[in-house]
């Protein structure tokens, strides 16, 4: 049985293996703790003593976890992790990682928890704030919630959950609608706005001669209309850059471009021509199956 002092300096020493993959100095411990270098040495020399850590002296050595190291925290060792991020307001939280998350009173009619064990300083998140978690790398589970507790010893952080989502599998071919309604260049504000409105989209990309030119929505039309302009061309009033995504591309990937982006459809390419578009009523609906 570990004492607290020495479960915090193990932790430390897997986070610090797991990043360099290779000897740890006990200053990189002693520096990352706020310990005292002399108290890190007498730990080690302890831990070792237990069978916990391996160590080579020398201005090269170090120091290295041994496989009861990772059992006695409840850690499985990765060859090559897959580092699952926590985000707060978008953006992610540095230095810090999930390693294992547990749910509890999954039955509860109201209520869903969990508890998420990190990698990292858990002091870096605050009670009450709302953070998300992953994607996961198997099931690309990703988890909101409320931070309701935290065991800075145990590196693990109690959330309310408000949503759980998993991001299916696949490629954006597979999903995406293949039926592209397209608009020309030359065609007038009242033919842009037929073609929307007969096929019920919000959208309709510009396509000359197989090559995008652009996309025309109802809120440019409707902002056209309001300015007096209504003799324009689709051209005129097209957006130029439009963002595109290639039909081998993970659904990961597009649901990530769409967010950073903020937008709610993809025009899907395919060795440089556009053979669809992808929406996120498209992802929602392969989530409901």
């Amino acid at each position: 049985m570990i004492g607290t002092a020495q479960r915090e300096i193990l932790e430390a020493l897997i986070e610090l293996y797991d990043k360099k993959k290779g000897y740890v100095k006990g200053e990189d411990i002693s520096k990352l703790l706020g310990r005292s270098p002399g108290t890190i040495r007498n730990q080690m020399q302890t831990l070792r003593a237990l069978g916990y850590v391996d160590g080579v002296p020398g201005p090269k050595g170090g120091y290295t976890p041994c496989m009861e190291a990772y059992e006695a925290l409840g850690i499985e060792p990765v060859e090559k992790p897959y580092e699952v991020s926590l985000y707060r307001h978008g953006k992610r939280i540095e230095g810090i990682s999930v390693q294992k998350i547990v749910f509890i009173k999954v039955t509860h009619p109201s209520e869903c928890r969990a508890i998420i064990s990190v990698i990292g300083d858990t002091r870096k998140i605050k009670d009450h704030e709302i953070i998300k978690i992953g994607p996961t790398p198997v099931n690309r589970v990703v988890i909101k919630g409320e931070v309701i507790g935290r065991d800075d010893t145990k590196r693990e952080i109690l959330i309310d959950t408000h949503s759980i989502t998993s991001i299916p599998k696949g490629k954006v071919g597979d999903v995406a609608t293949r039926k592209l309604i397209s608009i020309t260049s030359d065609m007038g504000l009242k033919e842009c706005g037929k073609i929307l409105l007969e096929n019920r989209i919000n959208a309709a990309p510009i396509i000359d001669n197989g090559k995008l030119k652009g996309i025309v929505t109802v809120e440019e039309i409707v902002r056209s209309v309001a300015k007096g302009k209504i003799d324009v061309k689709a051209r005129d009033i097209a957006i130029k850059e439009v963002l595109t995504i290639g039909k081998d591309s993970k659904l990961l990937t597009c649901i990530r471009k769409m967010e950073k982006h903020d937008v709610g459809r993809l025009i899907v390419m395919d060795n440089g021509k556009p053979v669809g578009i992808i929406t996120r009523t498209d992802i929602l609906q392969r989530m409901a199956r």
